[in-house]
């Protein structure tokens, strides 16, 4: 007998074992590996294009505060700059404001100073003129709001002759609302800086030198 051993058969039927695959390497035409490089290369694009977007903004003067026509763009407390991009001449850039710039139009908080919407002092026909006021002012009333000036009576003589309210100015605008204070008839009073045509100032320096007390009334109007 050989001293070789021979291995015994398989018994019939039984498996053999199943080989082991080697697992496939990715190559360019897998399309999960297609997939990722495109995520990748879109994610670049993109972070490059944001820092790009970021660079690429300049200096726009933007409102502080309300203002009416004829107020001084220049003064201090009225415009800041913020950063915004470029592209368009309908707003002033930093360093773009006239020295003696006013506001032709009446502009809110927040807003972008338009590029139509200064011009020279000389281009506005109104006077600045400041009131003291005898009463406050409706709720809601702002810088930009139209008024009518009226003068009350001084006092009243007689009850048969107890004077009447009157009309000094009309189509007035209200520049700025200062704080209210002692009133010379008593209680209180409230200074407002109002915007007058020319034509009417006459009428209401007259008004504030008189005696009698002075109401501004809205119109309900704004500019």
């Amino acid at each position: 007998m050989s001293s070789a051993r021979r291995s015994a058969p398989s018994p019939a039927g039984a498996a053999r074992p199943t080989p082991r695959r080697r697992p496939r390497r990715p190559t360019w035409r897998d399309p999960r590996l297609a997939g990722g490089l495109v995520l990748i290369g879109t994610a670049v694009a993109l972070g490059a294009w944001a820092v790009n977007a970021a660079a690429d903004t300049e200096q726009i003067y933007i409102l502080s505060r309300d203002v009416a026509p004829g107020t001084d763009l220049t003064a201090d407390g009225v415009l800041t700059l913020v950063d915004s991009h470029p592209g368009t001449t309908v707003y002033v850039a930093a360093g773009e404001l006239p020295e003696d710039a006013v506001a032709t139009r009446s502009l809110q908080a927040g807003e972008l100073l338009p590029s139509g919407a200064i011009g020279q002092a000389a281009d506005v026909d109104l006077r600045s003129v400041v009131l003291n006021l005898a009463s406050g002012l409706p709720a809601g009333t702002a810088a930009g709001d139209i008024v009518d000036l009226w003068a009350l009576p001084a006092a009243q003589v007689t009850a048969q002759e107890p004077g009447q309210a009157e009309v000094v100015a009309r189509g007035l605008l209200i520049a700025s609302i200062g704080e209210a204070g002692p009133s010379l008839i008593g209680g209180s009073s409230l200074q407002v800086e109002v915007l007058v045509p020319e034509e009417a100032v006459a009428d209401v320096l007259s008004a504030v030198g008189a005696a009698g007390p002075l109401v501004l009334v809205p119109t309900g109007q704004g500019q």
